[in-house]
């Protein structure tokens, strides 16, 4: 009998992860370019639940809750379903925390098929924000969006969101989703489907310059820094340099005080 060549046994053995990576690589042209800082578009108009037309910038406060934007389609039953979960989940934790949508931040989702309509937008909306628990979501907290090309384009070009028509899903996209600050910066983007609630909270607090969340975390955010490589904060060295350097001095200013006061009344 003759013997199969090792080296043909092995090429079979690797060909199914092969054909499993083609099929999930990321097409061409499809991904994100963090725009950091970047403006976006505000002054597009999309049309809300109630099919009423309204101007981007409608949903942001110049002066407080900073926005999350999770770019989407309505009838994608795959990727986009996931990061809908992975968002519901995060809200869950956070309001469990203290951190309540359409009181400290807001969700939109956004579609970039021009073919969805006021009516997807609002099964939607209704269906998801009755998946967040620990509190009451309203459209104030969670809003879905549609509009035209003449709008979507704009818009996703300002956060570099890059995506496709595809001919078996009808669009390939990355998932990920955006955070911006209450006047319309980018300040962070956030990627896959589970998105940590710590890291959402903090992303949050920084978004805002610090005008929501807690001394703690104000804390967090001297000690830790965003790391895009890992998707995640960190702990930064020099923010514990600069918190413990600070613990001495306050320590120092005490024992000379209590020095001088017990050498006083001596």
């Amino acid at each position: 009998m003759k013997k199969f060549p090792a080296g043909c046994l092995a090429l079979l053995l690797m060909l199914p992860a092969a054909v499993q990576a083609e099929k999930t690589r990321q097409p061409e042209g499809v991904g994100v370019d963090q725009k950091l800082s970047a403006p976006i578009a505000l002054d597009t108009k999309f049309y809300n639940e109630d099919g009423k037309l309204v101007e981007l910038s409608s949903f942001f406060d110049s002066d407080r809750r900073p926005v999350i934007i999770a770019p989407a389609f309505f009838d994608c039953a795959m990727l986009c379903t996931a990061v809908f979960d992975g968002i519901s989940r995060a809200m869950t934790e956070l309001a469990g925390k203290g951190m309540k949508a359409g009181e400290s931040y807001r969700v939109l989702s956004v579609s970039f098929d021009p073919g969805d309509t006021p009516a997807m937008a609002r099964a939607k909306g209704k269906l998801y924000r009755s998946t967040v628990k620990n509190q009451e979501v309203g459209p104030d907290g969670w809003h879905f969006l549609t509009g035209t090309q003449d709008n979507i384009k704009p818009l996703m070009d300002s956060m570099g969101y890059n995506y496709k028509p595809d001919g078996e899903v009808r669009y390939s996209h990355p998932a990920a989703i955006m955070l911006i600050t209450p006047g319309g910066e980018v300040s962070r983007y956030l990627f896959g489907i589970k998105y940590d609630a710590t890291d959402l909270r903090l992303s949050l607090v920084e978004a805002s310059s610090g005008k929501i969340g807690t001394l703690t975390d104000a804390f967090l955010l001297t000690c830790f820094r965003f790391d895009p490589q890992k998707g995640k904060y960190t702990p930064f060295a020099m923010g514990f340099m600069q918190i413990g350097g600070l613990l001495i001095f306050v320590f120092l200013v005490g024992l000379v005080l209590f020095l001088y006061l017990r050498e006083r009344n001596t």
